[in-house]
């Protein structure tokens, strides 16, 4: 499963978020790069992430339906926003987008194998991990990430 990375000519392996999920979150970096300025309409954001337009319309409307953004139909209308880019946590927006990330799993049987014991082990440890990771990273600081990560590259690129 390997991937460019942020378009770097990186070869990386990781895990794969959904469509729905990956739009979502492109689209919602967007809208925290604009905060708090006015409102910005689907058809502009997926121009600017190279999106289909009526995918991501579904996905801003369960992202409004969330709590995370707001709309204003009309001049000027379109999506931001519902609060400060502080105040939002990734973890929240990937599972309003994803679902349940984590399964709760039954101990395993006094008979288990070894073996089936191990891989508990280690989707535990992996589930741990992943929300450590999304309960603990607030949009704003992903865009902070961003815009190192994209800084870095424009710096290479004129080296």
């Amino acid at each position: 499963m390997s991937t460019n990375l942020i378009g770097l000519g990186v070869q990386e392996v990781y895990v794969r978020l959904s469509k729905r999920t990956e739009y979502g979150l492109r689209a919602v970096v967007q809208l925290a790069r604009l905060w708090p300025q006015g409102f910005i309409q689907s058809r502009d954001l997926s121009k600017q992430e190279d999106l289909p337009n009526k995918f991501l319309e579904s996905i801003l409307l369960a992202l409004r339906r969330g709590g995370f953004l707001e709309s204003k139909v009309g001049s000027g209308g379109g999506y931001r926003l519902s609060r400060s880019p502080r105040e939002i946590l990734v973890g929240d927006i990937i599972r309003r987008l994803e679902g349940r990330l984590t399964q709760k799993e039954t101990p395993p049987a006094p008979d288990a194998s070894p073996g089936t014991v191990a891989v508990r082990l280690i989707n535990q440890r992996l589930t741990e991990a992943t929300d450590e990771v999304l309960d603990n990273m607030t949009l704003e600081e992903l865009l902070e990430h961003v815009n190192r990560a994209t800084a870095e590259h424009q710096a290479m690129y004129y080296i």
